[in-house]
């Protein structure tokens, strides 16, 4: 009897108690993550997403970190510097854009779970949910979930169990955090990482103020371990690695007598992960990160949208150098520093007005801008203040700078899968999604903040009782997740996002030159495509990314390295705004091209590819090489 008393007993009150609570909430997350997916997600949209996805399968399949993505400018830098022959280019193209972390992780979990990859040809018209994105999908709720749990027990340490809570479930329901969990990009990684890099300052403070004699062993084991999740955060987003730079001012500001030797470990500890990487893209590209440090001078008004990624930077001097032309490439000479100067104005204003009061995903950021400002008399809150303050200006400044294309929200990719989303969907509805978005990363800690400055200001209110401030912060969340809520009563998307991405369509155009008594497009054979992301995760061809003119530059690509065997058109050319780009100075851009074979049904004489199928026609086109003597 007894016996059976104390099991009853620890079931409603004991560890078991604890446990079951907890295994009931995990139900209860996971379910309502089921149906999220079910109900509010499509197939991946980022192109960051596919690009990593597609370089992820490429490991698994032992091809090395090479990609089937080929961007004009990655080929133009890797020419140039010779570390790799045009005959391997054309094989195993190695990715000098992408940091590693991210694709390596989803490679190994598509060495473990049984990915499929190829959709069923007999059921395209069927085809509803992309089973390889369902996993990494499943990946990214994960963790998700550990950032949620790693939210929770920071909070713990800092404040009380109610402010953890109530910064945990916050957190839990911002929509943008889901967003993201189901984009396919590595922000949850990110995140985790993050929240592990706080703790660990937390506990280097803590530890170092306590007055408990320890020895500096310690403190430089967990410099060292901060200085690591600051190099993997950088490998896993490069804009990431300016973290370390707060990171080594939070340690030389508050870590006493221990600032030395923990400010050289966290560098140590930065440099020994980030360093093995930076060599491999200095042999390839000259550039310790590859293409990726150009980003600088995207969205200039040299290179305005994605024009410089599909630009070619051929310079062959007059005289000869060593008896052979000289290639150079030569981005920097277009952009002046008042170029780069006026980009970040523009930038910091776009964010500072808009970004930053939600940089956290709803109203409730400017709750935790406050309560970032707002002198705690905790110690360590104090000090993690000044991190996260520092951690923010960083983080918007490599934010205003690296901008490119993929966070526009003018581009014809943005309008195309606002319109994908039906409802009427507002470009905005498909913006802050992106892997540049690093202020984000900032969120979940910042509900601690913010959440403690409400609570601090129930006690200044003289509010009690249990049971009115649970009905107060339980008012809080609800308000603070009404977004997320009402986005279950309104009309559920299409799980494709078609325009302009439908995977059973991507898959099928290696097919398509069959249907005229030609051969199919061979794996190997280069295509070329304004969404050669997605031509490459779906389709698994090598596709290189539509440069900027057809004249001089997609010649030089066909003469000089490799024949293109296919174009495919998608709306993002043929829906581009034809008075700025159809009727522009230079009449061998891509829009006059398709502009003139619509209009006289025919491909330009000359042109090497002239085999065409309107079997997507109005909106898509495909253009395939044809053999001189066709069957």
């Amino acid at each position: 009897m007894i016996r059976v008393q104390e099991i009853i007993h620890s079931l409603e009150e004991g560890n078991w108690a604890k446990r079951i609570r907890g295994l009931v909430l995990l139900l209860l997350i996971g379910s309502l993550g089921l149906v999220y997916h079910l109900n509010l997600t499509r197939n991946f949209t980022a192109p960051e997403a596919m690009d990593a996805a597609q370089l992820a399968r490429n490991i698994a399949e032992g091809r090395g970190y090479t990609t089937q993505f080929i961007r004009p400018l990655s080929l133009d830098i890797l020419r140039q510097q010779g570390a790799v022959s045009d005959v391997d280019l054309r094989s195993k193209f190695p990715d000098i854009t992408n940091p590693p972390v991210y694709p390596m992780l989803l490679a190994g979990l598509m060495k473990v779970l049984p990915f499929k990859f190829e959709i069923d040809r007999q059921k395209a018209n069927e085809f509803k949910r992309h089973q390889p994105e369902s996993i990494i999908w499943l990946l990214n709720q994960a963790l998700f979930f550990v950032a949620l749990i790693q939210v929770f027990r920071l909070g713990e340490k800092l404040f009380d169990q109610p402010v953890a809570w109530c910064a945990a479930l916050l957190f839990l329901g911002t929509e943008l955090y889901w967003k993201f969990s189901t984009s396919g990009l590595p922000t949850m990684l990110l995140l985790v990482l993050f929240m592990a890099l706080a703790k660990t300052l937390v506990r280097l403070d803590e530890r170092g103020n306590d007055g408990v004699p320890r020895g500096g062993g310690w403190f430089a084991g967990m410099a060292l371990w901060a200085g690591a999740l600051a190099g993997l955060g950088g490998l896993t987003r490069y804009g990431f690695a300016w973290v370390i730079l707060p990171v080594l001012v939070y340690l030389g500001w508050f870590m006493g007598r221990h600032r030395g030797r923990t400010m050289g470990m966290a560098l140590l500890g930065f440099l020994l992960v980030m360093s093995p990487w930076l060599v491999r893209n200095a042999q390839l590209s000259g550039n310790l990160f590859g293409t990726a440090s150009l980003a600088l001078y995207s969205q200039t008004d040299a290179f305005p949208g994605d024009t410089l990624e599909r630009t070619l930077f051929y310079d062959r001097s007059d005289a000869p150098v060593n008896g052979e032309d000289e290639i150079k490439v030569r981005v920097v000479d277009h952009v002046g520093l008042w170029d780069i100067e006026n980009k970040l104005k523009r930038n910091l204003r776009h964010l500072l007005a808009h970004e930053l009061p939600q940089f956290s995903g709803s109203w409730f950021a400017v709750v935790c801008l406050v309560g970032l400002v707002v002198p705690f008399r905790n110690r360590s809150l104090r000090r993690l203040r000044v991190f996260l303050l520092m951690t923010l200006a960083m983080f918007a400044l490599a934010q205003a700078l690296g901008r490119t294309h993929l966070s526009a929200p003018n581009s014809t990719l943005a309008e195309l899968l606002a319109r994908s989303l039906g409802q009427g969907a507002p470009v905005t509805a498909v913006l802050g999604v992106n892997g540049e978005n690093l202020l984000t990363l900032l969120g979940p800690v910042s509900f601690l903040f913010g959440a403690g400055l409400f609570f601090s200001l129930l006690d200044r209110w003289k509010v009690d009782l249990p049971e009115m401030r649970l009905a107060a912060s339980t008012g809080l969340v609800i308000s603070a997740s009404l977004p997320m809520a009402l986005s279950f009563l309104l009309p559920h998307p299409y799980p494709v996002a078609d325009p302009p991405y439908h995977p059973a369509r991507l898959q099928s155009l290696r097919f398509v030159p069959a249907e005229y008594g030609l051969a199919e497009i061979k794996e190997d054979d280069l295509l070329m495509s304004d969404i050669p992301w997605a031509v490459a995760w779906y389709g698994n061809q090598h596709c290189v990314w539509l440069t900027q003119t057809v004249k001089p530059d997609f010649y030089t690509i066909y003469e000089q390295f490799q024949p293109v065997n296919a174009l495919y058109f998608t709306e993002v050319t043929t829906d581009q705004r034809y008075t700025s780009s159809v009727l522009n100075a230079n009449e061998l851009n891509w829009e006059r091209f398709m502009l003139d074979m619509q209009m006289k049904g025919d491909v330009p004489d000359g042109f090497p590819i002239q085999a065409v199928s309107d079997i997507f026609a109005p909106d898509q086109w495909l253009f395939f090489a044809a053999p001189e003597e066709q069957p």
